[in-house]
């Protein structure tokens, strides 16, 4: 197997560095596109690779990433972040402000239309908040909220029992959305409301589920932004687990948009006139973390640690893992984060192999080491480079794929020595580098517990806590250079979403985790 995976890892190298020479800069970013200024009665199909199980995800505490994306069309955020610059924006609150380190208290807007055809009032929001403190308590939807309260019919104040000032910006998430009471209750309560989402004042009503085939979204005439316009008149999602079946539905014309499509599969498309192939980070930089827990072996010795970093060539591995769009990073902090400092030198990432080796000896291994890394199907070709790239230096690496529960399992119980996942650090939310801060680990942290001291935790805190951002991005280099002195990890690339759209299609754009915002379509 090994061999297999060595090869075809080599084979995907070559092929997307010809590849990516010629066609990368072809590929379209999401959220570049200005929006859309017309109305039709047109529909759009989308092609999601799931059928949710349910559409209030944050009202039954089952949130799935095609929940996320139907449920930011039909409700609304008390405030919304700009993609392209990362800013909060408003959104139902008009404007906002932080009473003190855990209360913000929220204007909203007096125009607002819910879907059954009541005004939007600071009830709403409370009725909200108790629900996400109620269903997803063990959630981020939840996790962090403490209390609520309403001023007047326009005024509401929302409590956390944490300090984090970019919780604002997590408010902005699809898990946030505003309902009201009635509105659930007319349709008899949460768990109903789950498979009959009429509710929200989003951008478009839910219309029907026609369980196993589709979900059918129409177009809010009543929305109360003047300044957004949908182009089309209904969102029609359609479910098929198969990426290539996706792809072809479009170049065929039964759907215009193919969603969560593998990135080296859209990279195929790139020279196609019928088709634009969607490409863009989300956030999320990858790692290969190390084990260093009680079941650590080799890894628990940062010499050891330290040779694989030099003999992994961190250029090959970004060149499979993005499919060559995408290049090693250097930071724990995407490079459009406002707290991007860049830790790593791209000299300091050259590969090093006599370095690695003459390490390795000083460990003790010098006769040679074998190792495990444990991953999932899809991250075969990367793991066939970093077989190969330590083999060079002398370490045996064994590749263990997995499905996703026998992976989180072995993960959770520390059951390898390398192990590659990411963290969502576009922002200071409070589950920053949750694999290092020891309260988070059990709930949050894919790979249990893997190097934490209380040092690194002390400032984990104090950047999360920080309120100038200035200040915050100086913290965030003091850390980040603390963690590079004793290595947990080695950072690999920008995990990235693709997807293919007709030609004529316009208008991509993403909410929160690079998921799919489906309301800003056009011709």
């Amino acid at each position: 197997m090994n061999k297999k995976l060595w090869c075809a890892g080599l084979a995907a190298v070559l092929t997307i560095t010809m590849a990516s020479s010629v066609y990368a800069k072809e590929a379209v970013g999401a959220n570049v596109d200005p929006a859309n200024t017309e109305m039709t009665d047109e529909t759009i199909v989308i092609g999601l690779s799931a059928e949710p199980s349910g559409l209030w995800g944050s009202g039954t505490g089952k949130v799935e990433n095609e929940t996320q994306i139907i449920d930011a069309a039909i409700t609304d955020t008390l405030v919304r972040v700009d993609r392209a610059t990362n800013e909060v924006l408003p959104n139902l609150a008009a404007e906002w402000e932080w009473l003190d380190d855990t209360h913000c208290k929220f204007v909203l807007r007096d125009n607002v239309l819910m879907s059954d055809g009541t005004p939007l009032v600071a009830d709403d929001v409370v009725y909200s908040v108790n629900t996400w403190m109620e269903y997803s308590a063990n959630s981020d939807t939840g996790r962090y909220l403490a209390d609520v309260s309403s001023e007047d019919e326009h005024t509401v104040t929302i409590g956390f029992n944490t300090i984090a000032p970019d919780l604002l910006s997590m408010l902005a998430w699809s898990n946030f959305g505003i309902v009201s009471e009635d509105e659930i209750n007319a349709l008899g309560g949460p768990e109903a409301a789950d498979g009959n989402p009429v509710f929200g004042s989003g951008k478009y009503r839910f219309k029907e589920w026609n369980h196993g085939q589709s979900i059918v979204l129409e177009r809010n005439e009543d929305y109360w932004n003047p300044d957004y316009k949908g182009y089309f008149k209904e969102i029609r999602f359609t479910f098929t687990s198969d990426a290539s079946a996706r792809a072809l539905s479009v170049l065929s014309g039964d759907i215009q948009v193919a969603y969560d499509m593998p990135v080296s599969m859209a990279s195929t498309y790139v020279s196609n006139d019928n088709v634009n192939v969607i490409v863009h980070t989300f956030g999320q930089n990858t790692r290969i973390w190390y084990n260093m827990g009680p079941n650590a072996g080799a890894t628990a010795d940062i010499r050891v640690r330290q040779a694989i970093d030099k003999a992994l060539d961190f250029d090959a591995i970004a060149m499979v893992g993005t499919a060559g769009f995408g290049e090693e990073v250097h930071s724990a902090f995407p490079v459009e984060s406002k707290f991007y400092n860049e830790i790593f030198t791209k000299e300091e990432r050259a590969q090093d192999l006599e370095g690695a080796k003459a390490l390795l000896a000083e460990a003790g291994y010098a006769d040679g080491l074998e190792l495990s890394i444990v991953g999932m199907q899809d991250q075969s070709p990367v793991f066939a480079v970093i077989q190969e790239n330590l083999r060079q230096a002398g370490i045996d690496l064994t590749i263990n794929i997995v499905d996703t529960a026998q992976f989180v399992e072995q993960a959770n119980e520390g059951k390898y020595d390398l192990i590659h996942v990411g963290d969502l650090l576009e922002a200071r939310y409070p589950t920053i580098f949750s694999s290092l801060t020891q309260q988070l680990i059990d709930t949050f942290c894919i790979g249990g517990s893997k190097w934490t001291t209380p040092e690194i935790e002390e400032k984990i805190s104090a950047l999360i806590q920080e309120k100038d951002e200035d200040a915050a991005k100086e913290k965030a280099k003091e850390l980040e250079e603390l963690l590079k002195e004793n290595m947990p990890y080695s950072h690999t690339y920008a995990e990235m979403h693709a997807a293919l759209t007709a030609s004529d299609i316009k208008g991509y754009r993403t909410i929160e985790r690079g998921f799919l915002d489906c309301t800003g379509f056009y011709k």
